[in-house]
C-alpha cells in the first residue's frame, strides 16, 4: 500500500505544526471510549505529515485530505500537499479519549497508533537522560523501574533474557512531540522542558 493514493476523513486531534513534526494526527469521529482489544485489529487513527497544511488546521476540525501512504521508522502515515487538505463544514462526533491499559504486545500498541489515548494505570519514571536534549522521558507502564538485563544476569542468561523482554513490553518513551535539539547551540534560547512537579 506503500504508494498509493488515498482519501480519508477525520477529526484533527494533535497538531505538531513546529519542532520539526510538520503534521497531524486525525482520528475517525466519535471513536474512543473504553478499549477492547479483541474488538479492535487496526487503529481508528493516522498521522498527516503536511508541512504545507500544519500550520493551518487545529484540533478539533473535520478535514478530509488526499495523499500517498508512507511507512517512517515503521509507522504508518500519509504524506499530503498543499492542495490535499479540505477543512469540512459538515458536522463531526467528537473524538473520546481511548481509556486503555499499556499494551505489553507491540501488535497491540500498533492498533493504538496516532490515537488520543487516556492511559489507565501506573507509569514511573525510569529514565531522563535525554530529557534536557530531546524532550523525552522513559516511562515503566507498572510501579517498578526498568533495569539494564546484564544488571539482573549475566549476558545471555535467561535472567537478562527475561529483564529484556519486560523492558521490551512496559518500556514507553514519553516525547515532546518536536525533534528539537535542546543541547544545539542554535536552540540555547528554547526553554528546557522539564518533569511535572510531583512526579517521581
Amino acid at each position: 500500500m506503500v504508494g498509493q493514493a488515498v482519501t480519508t476523513r477525520g477529526v484533527v486531534t494533535a497538531v505538531y505544526a513546529t519542532g520539526g513534526l510538520d503534521g497531524y494526527c486525525v482520528q475517525t469521529p466519535g471513536a474512543g471510549g473504553r478499549f477492547d482489544p479483541g474488538a479492535h485489529d487496526a487503529s481508528e487513527a493516522i498521522f498527516v505529515h503536511s508541512p504545507d497544511t500544519a500550520g493551518t488546521v487545529r484540533p478539533g476540525q473535520y478535514v478530509e485530505v488526499t495523499g500517498a501512504v508512507a511507512e517512517y521508522h515503521g509507522r504508518t502515515r500519509i504524506s499530503v500537499r498543499a492542495d490535499g487538505l479540505r477543512v469540512l463544514d459538515e458536522p463531526a462526533e467528537a473524538v473520546k479519549p481511548t481509556v486503555v491499559g499499556w499494551p505489553a504486545e507491540e501488535a497491540e500498541r500498533e492498533d493504538l497508533g496516532g490515537m488520543l489515548l487516556d492511559p489507565a494505570g501506573e507509569f514511573v519514571i525510569t529514565d531522563n537522560d535525554d530529557l534536557n536534549r530531546y524532550g523525552e522521558i522513559g516511562l515503566a507502564a507498572g510501579a517498578t523501574p526498568l533495569f539494564q538485563p546484564t544488571a539482573v544476569g549475566a549476558p545471555g542468561s535467561a535472567e537478562a533474557a527475561a529483564q529484556a523482554a519486560d523492558n521490551e513490553a512496559r518500556g514507553v518513551l514519553l516525547d515532546d512531540g518536536a525533534t528539537t535539539d535542546y543541547g544545539s547551540f542554535a536552540n540555547a534560547a528554547i526553554p528546557l522542558p522539564r518533569a511535572p512537579s510531583g512526579s517521581s
